[in-house]
C-alpha cells in the first residue's frame, strides 16, 4: 500500500512540474488554427460577437478577407488569433497592421483632409492613437507567450522610440482642436449663402460637440510602459528602469515599484491580467431644426412657393461604461492581491472620440451645408426653369397639363432629393473591436522556485471566471505571467 501511495504521489508532482512547465513556455496547439473560414453575414456576426463567439467571428472575417484586409479588419484578426492563441498567426497580423499604419501616417495627411468625400468612411482607416501602439504591446506579449524576450522587447523599442515621437510630432498638443483648413473655409463660404436666407448658422456649432483640450490627448501608453519594465529586466536590461517607473507614477495612483527593486536573493511574479472588452463608438447626430421641422426657402414663384430645408450633422460618441468589477490574482501558499489598474483602454476610446468628434463635426457641417445648398440652388433654378415652361404653354391645355405634372413631379423630387442628401451623412466610428477593456496587474517578491496560483475575474454582471497559472522564478529577475478573461 505505501509503494503505491508513493507511485501515486511521485506521479501527481510530475503532473504539476510537467503543467508548469508547458504553462511556461505556452507553446500547445492555438485553437485558431482549427478555425475554418464561414461564409460571411452580417447578422450572424454581430449574433456571434454579441455571445462572444470568436471562433465564427475569426471564420467569418478569414473568409470577408480572403483576398485583402485593410487595418480596420487586421486589427480583429489580429487580436482574435492572439485570443485564441494562435500567437505566431496574431503577431504576423501585427507586423503587417504595423506597416500598413506607417504607410496610412506617412502620407500627406492635409490631402487626406482635403479630399471631397461623401462622409468620413471614405477616408483610409489608418487606426485610433491608442490602436497604434496596442498593436506593438499586444504584438510584444505574442513574443513573449512564444518564449522570444528579444524581439517582445525589440517591439517596445520601436513603440518608443519610432511610434511615440512620431504621433507626438503629427498628432500633438499643437494640433488639438484645429479644424481642417478645407472645412474651415467651405463653412465660411456656406454660412453666407445661408444668412441670405436669413437663416442662423451660429446655432450649428454651439449645439454641437465641445471643442476639445490638452487633457484629451493620448500621450503615453502605460501598459508599453509596464511591460517595458518587467520584460527589459528579464532580458538583463535595467537602462530604462528609472525612465520606466517615472512615467508610470505619473500615469498611475500609487503605483507599486516593487517590480523595479527585486533582490538579488529572490525573484518576482508579475501577473498582468487582461479583462473585459472595449466599448464601442456610437452615431452621434444632431438635426437643425430639429427631426421633425424644417427651415423654408423661397423659390421665387407662386406655385411652389418653398423648399422644405433640414440640416444633419454627424459625429462619433462614446459613453463610457464598465464592465470588470475587480480582479484578485492568489498565489498558493504565499497570498492573495488586488490587481492594480494599469490602463483602461474604455478611457483611452473616450480621449480619442473626444479629440476626433469636434473637428468630425466641423468637417460634417461644411459637407453637409455644401451638399444642401447646392441642391437648394440647383433645384430652384430647375423649379423655376420647368414654371416658365408651364408659363409659355398655358394656352394649350393638352401641353399646359402635361408641363403642370412635370412642374409638379419636379417640385417634389426636388423636396426628396434634399432628404436623400442626409442618407450619404455617417459618422466615423470604426475601430477594433477585440482589444480588451482594461489592464491590471499584481505582483509578489518570492524565493526562487515554481508557483502556481489563479486570477480571479469578478465582472459587474456578477459572472466570476478563474484562470489557473503556474511559472518558474529565478533569483534576481521578474517572471510575468500574462493572464486574460476577455469577454
Amino acid at each position: 500500500m505505501k509503494k503505491y501511495v508513493t507511485f501515486i504521489g511521485t506521479l501527481i508532482v510530475s503532473i504539476v512540474l510537467v503543467s508548469c512547465s508547458s504553462a511556461k513556455i505556452e507553446n500547445t496547439a492555438p485553437a485558431s488554427s482549427k478555425v475554418k473560414k464561414i461564409k460571411y453575414n452580417e447578422d450572424r456576426y454581430i449574433d456571434a460577437y454579441n455571445s462572444r463567439d470568436y471562433k465564427t467571428c475569426l471564420g467569418m472575417l478569414s473568409y470577408k478577407t480572403k483576398r485583402k484586409a485593410n487595418i480596420r479588419d487586421n486589427l480583429d484578426i489580429a487580436m482574435l488569433n492572439f485570443l485564441l492563441g494562435d500567437y505566431e498567426t496574431a503577431s504576423e497580423c501585427f507586423e503587417t497592421i504595423d506597416e500598413q499604419m506607417f504607410e496610412a501616417v506617412t502620407k500627406s495627411i492635409t490631402k487626406t483632409f482635403a479630399a471631397a468625400v461623401g462622409n468620413e468612411n471614405a477616408k483610409e482607416y489608418s487606426g485610433n492613437v491608442y490602436e497604434s501602439l496596442l498593436v506593438n504591446t499586444m504584438n510584444s506579449l505574442c513574443y513573449y507567450k512564444m518564449g522570444d524576450l528579444t524581439n517582445a522587447v525589440n517591439q517596445l523599442s520601436r513603440l518608443s522610440d519610432v511610434k511615440l515621437p512620431e504621433y507626438r510630432r503629427l498628432y500633438g498638443e499643437v494640433k488639438v482642436g484645429e479644424i481642417d483648413p478645407s472645412a474651415d473655409s467651405g463653412l465660411k463660404e456656406s454660412k453666407k449663402t445661408l444668412n441670405s436666407y436669413n437663416i442662423d448658422s451660429s446655432v450649428f456649432t454651439n449645439s454641437g460637440p465641445k471643442k476639445p483640450g490638452l487633457q484629451d490627448v493620448y500621450k503615453e501608453s502605460a501598459l508599453a510602459r509596464y511591460l517595458s519594465l518587467i520584460l527589459r529586466q528579464a532580458d538583463g536590461d535595467k537602462s530604462q528602469i528609472d525612465s520606466d517607473i517615472m512615467v508610470l507614477k505619473s500615469l498611475i495612483k500609487d503605483f507599486d515599484d516593487s517590480a523595479s527593486r527585486i533582490p538579488q536573493d529572490k525573484g518576482r511574479i508579475d501577473i498582468l491580467a487582461l479583462a473585459g472588452l472595449i466599448g464601442k463608438q456610437t452615431p452621434g447626430e444632431l438635426y437643425f431644426p430639429s427631426k421633425s421641422t424644417f427651415f423654408f426657402i423661397p423659390t421665387g414663384n407662386s406655385r411652389c412657393k418653398v423648399l422644405p430645408l433640414q440640416f444633419k450633422f454627424v459625429y462619433p460618441v462614446y459613453n463610457k461604461t464598465s464592465t470588470v468589477a475587480g480582479i484578485e490574482v492568489v498565489l498558493n501558499n504565499v497570498g492573495t492581491k488586488k490587481a492594480s489598474l494599469i490602463e483602461n483602454f474604455n478611457t483611452d476610446l473616450e480621449k480619442s472620440v473626444k479629440l476626433r468628434a469636434y473637428k468630425e463635426y466641423n468637417a460634417s457641417m461644411a459637407r453637409s451645408m455644401a451638399k444642401k445648398i447646392t441642391a437648394v440652388v440647383a433645384g430652384i433654378a430647375s423649379i423655376n426653369a420647368s414654371y416658365v415652361t408651364f408659363k409659355q404653354v398655358a394656352s394649350n391645355s393638352i401641353a399646359s397639363s402635361l408641363a403642370l405634372l412635370a412642374f409638379d413631379a419636379l417640385c417634389e423630387s426636388t423636396k426628396a432629393g434634399l432628404l436623400a442628401v442626409d442618407l450619404t451623412e455617417t459618422p466615423d466610428i470604426r475601430q477594433g473591436e477585440f482589444f480588451p477593456e482594461t489592464a491590471n496587474a499584481a505582483g509578489f517578491t518570492v524565493p526562487a522556485g515554481i508557483y502556481s496560483g489563479k486570477v480571479i475575474y469578478r465582472f459587474t454582471d456578477g459572472t466570476v471566471f478563474e484562470e489557473p497559472f503556474c511559472t518558474e522564478v529565478s533569483a534576481g529577475k521578474p517572471a510575468l505571467v500574462v493572464s486574460s478573461c476577455i469577454r
